[in-house]
């Protein structure tokens, strides 16, 4: 049954008079509530109409199903129930729209008018239902005209419409996932070019708000970051640049220590040979100054085993042997090895050790190198008639108990304001340590490094005039049914390595 309406009635009806599918009148309600007259819709088929007025997807046929996001002709939203009434004419029908309450869309106290007014960031509001622009701030317009390349007016258009390439992207799939699962979520340093080709860079925050446990919008969040990330892309060049000339400086201390230790091996071995051969033949004159040449040759083969070293660690290319070790015995080993050049200084040291037996994963040959520096640079800084103290103790650290190593001494110290500079590469204490020995520094460099291959760690406490003391702290192993590997007496290559370790001090200057 049709429905006909008074003159006076429709003067109060927000309606569009539609005849064979043509619009045929206007109510000053409806221009009052979308901006439109009569003269921009008449004769206009009411499908043209219709997307001018909700977007190019809307659905003629199923208008009446649910309400629905209406542009007025200032391109601002609002929400509308569509009710369809036809007329006593068969070919006339009248579309009714009846504006619908929507805080998110009409009130100015809203967070999404705040945010979308009074933000220095570009913001944008979607429905949940294909992704359609409803409301923007200038600067995100800007920023889809800009990265998107898109053309006149986006308000209405939805994203696929915006996004080249949309269908199948990553885009389509987070929002999508963001509009089913209601969680929020921020893609960093979005990179686009301008017509001009020129890179910028967004940082992309995405928030989904519900209605009734569902969600209805999506709010989207720009911030340009093409500054700052050019700055950071800059100072990564420079650090990937400066990484590469480090690596070449490397490759080179490599290469020339290679060639320098060659000739000091042979220089060494070639003393070796002449005090064994010629033993009763040597003059004490003679005897001094190949002692001169041996402690010098050691101090040069000290350092370009340091080189080597450094840069094999730093290259990934250090080789190692671990196993389960018994330090205790092994330390122990190591203080007897080196006990004859303590005495040439009138140095004790002493050896103590809270257990019979401590088991930690360990590489034999790199613990006597990372003892050895500690004890040589004990005995270097510690004045003549002093002592140092080696420990041994067992510590529990969140939770996991850990062996304890301890080098202590009564030297010089390190002054406060120097202690964070001694395990950097080329670092060393200036001042009180530099009037008392020289070198490049390298050692505890490569101390620290040698010892976080152990998985272990170093720390040091120091007062200036007091002495130094420097803390081996490694992961302890359980004892129950672990071989372990037990060495008690100085090998030659122990022996050998603590002779180039204290050649400073070795044959005295």
């Amino acid at each position: 049954m049709g429905n006909n309406f008074e003159p006076a009635e429709l003067d109060y009806v927000t309606y569009l008079m539609v005849t064979n599918g043509l619009v045929e009148d206007i109510g000053r309600a409806f221009t009052s509530l979308t901006g439109y007259t009569k003269a921009d819709f008449c004769s206009k088929r009411i499908s043209e109409v219709m997307h001018q007025l909700f977007g190019i997807y809307f659905d003629l046929e199923n208008c009446e199903a649910s309400p629905k996001f209406l542009f007025k002709k200032s391109y601002e939203v609002i929400e509308v129930q569509i009710t369809v009434c036809q007329m006593e004419r068969d070919d006339c029908k009248l579309y009714l729209f009846q504006k619908l309450h929507n805080f998110i869309l009409d009130s100015e106290l809203s967070l999404v008018n705040t945010l979308v007014k009074d933000n220095d960031k570009g913001v944008g509001l979607y429905n949940c239902s294909g992704f359609q622009l409803l409301k923007a701030n200038q600067k995100y317009l800007e920023y889809m005209q800009e990265v998107f390349h898109s053309k006149g007016n986006m308000i209405s258009l939805c994203l696929d419409a915006m996004v080249p390439d949309y269908y199948g992207s990553k885009t389509e799939c987070l929002w999508l996932n963001s509009s089913v699962t209601g969680d929020a979520f921020c893609v960093k340093e979005q990179r686009a070019a301008t017509e001009n080709g020129e890179a910028r860079y967004w940082n992309e925050s995405i928030i989904p708000i519900s209605e009734n446990g569902k969600v209805k919008y999506m709010i989207a969040i720009q911030e340009d970051v093409t500054e700052i990330t050019r700055k950071r892309m800059n100072l990564e060049e420079k650090n990937a640049e400066l990484k590469k000339s480090i690596e070449m400086k490397d490759e080179m201390l490599m290469l020339v220590s290679h060639e320098l230790k060659t000739p000091l091996s042979i220089i060494t071995s070639s003393i070796q040979t002449v005090e064994l051969t010629c033993k009763n033949e040597l003059t004490d004159k003679v005897r001094k100054y190949l002692n001169k040449i041996k402690q010098n040759a050691y101090r040069q083969l000290k350092l370009v085993n340091n080189i080597l070293d450094n840069t094999r660690v730093n290259a990934g290319l250090f080789k190692m042997n671990r196993t389960s070790v018994d330090i205790v015995p092994l330390t122990k080993t190591i203080i007897e090895s080196i006990s004859v050049f303590a005495e040439r200084k009138n140095i004790k040291i002493s050896f103590s050790s809270m257990m019979p037996k401590a088991i930690i994963q360990a590489d034999v040959d790199i613990y006597e190198r990372i003892l050895l520096n500690l004890l040589s640079n004990a005995v270097k800084f510690t004045p003549e008639g002093k002592s140092v103290e080696v420990n041994i103790y067992r510590m529990v650290l969140k939770g996991n108990p850990q062996i304890c190593i301890q080098v202590k001494d009564y030297g010089i110290g390190i002054p406060n304001d120097q202690k964070e500079f001694i395990f950097e590469r080329f670092g060393r204490a200036d001042q009180l340590v530099a009037r008392h020995s020289e070198g490049t520094g390298i050692g505890l460099y490569l101390v620290k490094m040698l010892v976080s291959l152990l998985e272990g760690e170093i720390q040091v406490e120091s007062k200036e005039g007091i002495g130094s003391t420097f803390t081996l702290i490694f992961p302890f192993v359980k004892t129950n049914s672990v071989e372990s590997t037990r060495i008690e007496q100085p090998n030659e290559h122990l022996i050998t390595a603590s002779a180039i370790e204290f050649s400073d001090i070795y044959y005295g200057t």
